[in-house]
């Protein structure tokens, strides 16, 4: 009679743990907008498709195994992380695991940039935005993507406070001229190569002129990356840089790692190469305070940082 209670006892206990174990997978899910192509645990986001995979000699990127996640710790109803949506104190997700033989927007990837053979999860980080813009052209070349780091950087080295002016003269047609050099080195990132050093400036209107002058052509002289144009931020996150939408930029949550969208502490954002085409000394910027492209003083030193983009040939990522 003793075992029979006793059996029963044990049963009511696995079935409650069963039940609380459900509730929490439930509660972690609609927290953190799991879909079911990942395995959650603590912190961690894992993309079980990915693991494991075996990378081919010669390939530069990798889909990512585990995604980034940052707090939010913002409280503000109407701008950053807790105005998109998100709760104080809830994990925000960064890029998608991503579907084999598809490209999209946010899929996340490792880069052995430095060429040691490893791909690092932590400062290996990429983003596919969308296929090459060619700004001579003024064409999308299919064969080539366009990848963003995840975050900004100094001397070549992530720095999630690392901030620069784009121009200190605060004249919006000459290129990043001060800054860009804190990109990383051909001998730091030796594993990846711009496809053209020397780029065509263009405004949010794929033009060439501003109210102050003329955009001529920039050359990143011993640079591996460069700064992301607006017109690739259009076709990755269905917008259109000069809207001043507030939230436009939810669609493409992963530009805004590492910025004020999810703590005081940290930069409003970083400079893209896209002068801005109504004054002569606007640059256009991501912006985690309102969670989209503006316009920004070129001479500004406080705010915006460096983020790397990366021009890959398709062939060299597994994807």
């Amino acid at each position: 009679m003793r075992k029979k209670k006793i059996n029963k006892i044990m049963i009511i206990v696995v079935l409650v743990l069963f039940t609380i174990m459900g509730i929490g997978y439930s509660y972690l899910s609609k927290t953190l907008g799991i879909s079911g192509n990942v395995t959650v645990k603590p912190d961690l986001i894992i993309c079980k498709e990915n693991l494991g995979v075996v990378v081919p000699d010669g390939k530069l990127c990798k889909r990512a195994e585990k995604l980034h996640t940052e707090v939010c710790n913002q409280s503000n109803s109407s701008y950053y992380c807790s105005g998109a949506g998100h709760k104080q104190g809830e994990n925000i997700v960064y890029g998608n695991c991503g579907t084999s033989g598809e490209l999209k927007s946010g899929d996340a990837f490792d880069c052995d940039v430095d060429g040691d053979g490893v791909y690092n999860s932590n400062t290996e980080r990429f983003y596919y935005v969308s296929d090459y813009y060619d700004t001579i052209t003024k064409t999308f070349n299919d064969k080539y993507a366009t990848l963003i780091y995840y975050n900004n950087v100094k001397a070549g080295v992530p720095d999630n406070k690392a901030t620069f002016a784009y121009d200190v003269s605060n004249e919006n047609w000459h290129g990043p001229v001060n800054g860009y050099a804190e990109l990383p080195s051909t001998s730091q990132w030796s594993k990846v190569t711009l496809l053209n050093k020397i780029r065509q400036l263009l405004n949010e209107r794929a033009g060439n002129t501003t109210v102050g002058g003329t955009l001529g052509t920039f050359t990143y002289i011993d640079r591996s990356a460069r700064l992301l144009t607006v017109q690739e931020i259009n076709e990755a996150c269905g917008i259109t840089v000069g809207s001043y939408k507030t939230g436009e930029l939810g669609t493409c949550e992963y530009l805004l790692e590492n910025t004020k969208y999810t703590t005081s502490s940290l930069p409003y954002g970083w400079w893209t190469e896209s002068a801005r085409s109504v004054d002569s000394y606007n640059i256009w910027s991501a912006s985690g305070y309102d969670c989209r492209m503006n316009g920004n003083s070129a001479n500004i030193t406080s705010y915006h940082g460096f983020r790397p983009a990366i021009d890959v040939l398709k062939t060299d990522i597994l994807y």
